[in-house]
């Protein structure tokens, strides 16, 4: 056991002779001194050559203590006590000879299993054994010394005092490099506390402390062990917000963050006991649910989130969000399985309408095939200028002239024939090309009605055009390239569109409509609120829904209904249209309730520019002759 330099400096020796005791008796008892304090010697000035230190640096050297005894058994006892107590001895002089008990080797070989550090000087006088022998029995021989009887006064001095010297510098730097490892122990420590700071920071996503996917690859692991050994299951959600591009967007990243973080809340509180939450990315979570028997009623859970608008200062946004989930395996699903599968479902619970949640079936997986085959498939027929538009005129409320035409987008597939808009319209959506689709249908009408500027000209938008920031202007400059007055282009925005997104479409179509283009609200009470939109952006046009038109020979309320909607019309000073007018009766009907314009199958069907250039050309020769 090490001791601090200040312990009692103390000597152990033994000699089974009466004559030697006195011997060493005489010749160290000057070196004693009880309180420590002593004066510079010339072998005291010698240790300090040895060590090679000036004597004002050393330790202390003095000798507190001597103890004397004569025989190694009782020298072991003595040192073994000593030890145990914590008061060690700086060195032990051993005779080699003590009949009849142990002799010194032996003692020294004990001694030294007690202390591996201890100094020991063998005195021999004659002895049976070798130095090199003494060596192989004790050990250490750095601290093992000889010394040979008869000895001369000042080298037992010298010894004494030079193994003293030694012992307390062992201690001072035993001491120092205690004080380092302790040193070394707390640097380590805070390094061991810091690396688990920065573990626990790689599986957490920063802005909403949630799971990132490294931590949420070791949770899902871990509970679909724990699912295996229970024999249960768990399920798995992809949550996907909602046109949340366009809150960046349009009020900044700031909020955009403060939305997340609170969605990121809304989705745990939800979540409770029945699984964890994690953040992919962006506006992407995904919960694990570990309680299958909760599932459904944690989905209910989760949709309710989007029942109350985000509020941040003057703010409200609307909440919409859509679910994609599927069941896991233990035996064999991994966490890219479930995320697949349940992002495959999320594609469809977009495509039914968003804000539901919606499981994965197995059909899913050949739909995505031909999805993503058909979205590569568009992707080159836009970059190769491989689709063509066709308008339907739109008639006055007689029937009798074209005062418009609705520019409809067609796509003749090399292997598959005509595509349906129905069918690849939401593919285009789904596979982030609507933006490219709109870019190309805009570009395309603005050279196509150079053909006829003196009707209007109408153009479907989606609510993902409006994700550019620099969409309107945009749109203004590239009319104002090609010679085209705004006040002949009329863009169509469907309620559906609209929905969720009031805040973020008011500043664009204000620019549009400042800048002369008309507006017109599409799909006109098809479920939302209509009015409301009526009343915040600057409509010139509503087009009624074509379900109250196929309903008037079906519903005996669709007549009153349609006279509602041109009475709001005509109070709202805005032109009405009714669209999928298809037999006489509906046209008659319509007419008498006041709609302006008429649209359907029942005056033209679709046709190709060159089409709506003859008709139009016709129109104008009547009109000169009459």
């Amino acid at each position: 056991m090490m001791m601090n330099v200040q312990a009692r400096r103390r000597i152990l020796i033994c000699d089974d002779e009466t004559n030697v005791i006195d011997a060493y008796r005489r010749i160290l008892s000057d070196l004693v001194k009880a309180d420590g304090s002593h004066s510079e010697t010339a072998l005291e000035a010698l240790a300090a050559d040895l060590f090679g230190e000036e004597p004002a640096a050393l330790v202390d050297p003095g000798i507190n203590e001597i103890v004397y005894c004569r025989q190694g058994d009782e020298a072991v006892a003595i040192f073994e006590k000593a030890t145990s107590k914590g008061e060690p001895f700086a060195a032990v002089f051993l005779d080699v000879r003590m009949p009849p008990g142990i002799d010194g080797v032996e003692a020294a070989r004990r001694m030294r299993a007690l202390d591996p550090t201890i100094n020991i000087v063998m005195v021999t006088g004659y002895s049976d054994h070798r130095p090199a022998e003494i060596a192989g029995i004790v050990g250490a021989q750095d601290r093992l010394f000889y010394l040979v009887k008869p000895f001369d006064a000042d080298e037992v001095r010298q010894m004494a005092t030079t193994l003293v010297h030694r012992w307390a510098s062992d201690i001072r730097a035993a001491d120092e490099l205690a004080g380092r490892l302790q040193e070394l122990e707390q640097v380590n420590r805070a390094l061991q506390a810091s690396e688990a700071s920065a573990l626990q920071a790689a599986r957490r996503d920063p802005l909403t402390g949630l799971l990132n996917r490294k931590g949420l690859q070791e949770a899902f692991d871990t509970a679909l062990c724990a699912a295996g050994e229970a024999d249960g299951k768990l399920s798995f959600a992809y949550i996907d917000l909602d046109r949340f591009k366009l809150v960046n967007d349009v009020h900044g990243h700031a909020v955009g963050d403060r939305f997340i973080c609170e969605l990121g809340d809304r989705i745990v509180r939800a979540t409770g006991q029945d699984g964890f939450v994690a953040r992919l990315g962006g506006d992407e979570f995904a919960v694990v649910c570990t309680r299958q028997e909760k599932l459904d009623d944690l989905l209910s859970r989760l949709l309710a989130v989007s029942e109350r608008p985000f509020a941040d200062a003057n703010l409200r946004l609307p909440v919409s969000l859509s679910i994609g989930y599927c069941h896991c395996d233990s035996s064999r699903d991994s966490l890219s399985d479930a995320m697949r599968r349940a992002d495959l479902a999320l594609y469809s619970a977009k495509s039914a309408g968003r804000g539901i949640a919606q499981i994965y079936d197995r059909n899913l997986d050949e739909e995505f095939l031909r999805s993503r085959t058909l979205a590569r498939d568009l992707k080159t027929a836009i970059e190769a200028d491989a689709l063509h538009l066709h308008y339907q005129p739109l008639m006055s409320a007689d029937g009798s002239r074209v005062t418009g035409v609705e520019a409809l987008l067609r796509w003749s597939h090399p292997d598959h024939g005509q595509v349906s808009p129905a069918l690849f319209i939401p593919i285009a959506e789904q596979h982030n090309l609507m933006v490219e689709l709109g870019d190309w249908v805009i570009g395309q009408v603005i050279r196509d009605i150079r053909a006829w500027p003196d009707i209007v000209t109408s153009i479907n938008l989606s609510a993902v055009q409006f994700g550019n920031p620099r969409f309107a202007e945009d749109v203004i400059e590239l009319a104002k390239a090609a010679g085209i007055s705004p006040a002949v282009v009329e863009f169509e925005i469907t309620e559906t569109a609209l929905a969720g997104n009031m805040i973020d479409f008011s500043r664009q179509v204000e620019t549009l409509c400042e800048a002369g283009f008309k507006l017109a609200l599409d799909d006109f009470g098809s479920g939302y609120a209509s009015i409301g939109y009526l009343s915040q952006l600057r409509f010139n046009k509503l087009k009624i829904d074509r379900s109250f038109i196929s309903n008037l020979r079906l519903k005996p309320n669709a007549e009153r209904m349609i006279q509602s909607i041109v009475g709001l019309g005509e109070a709202m000073g805005l032109t009405v249209t009714a669209e999928g007018v298809e037999e006489v009766f509906q046209h008659e009907l319509l007419r008498a309730a006041g709609c302006d314009q008429m649209q359907g199958f029942l005056f033209h069907r679709p046709c190709s520019k060159e089409d709506v250039q003859r008709l139009l050309d016709r129109q104008r020769k009547s009109d000169r002759a009459a």
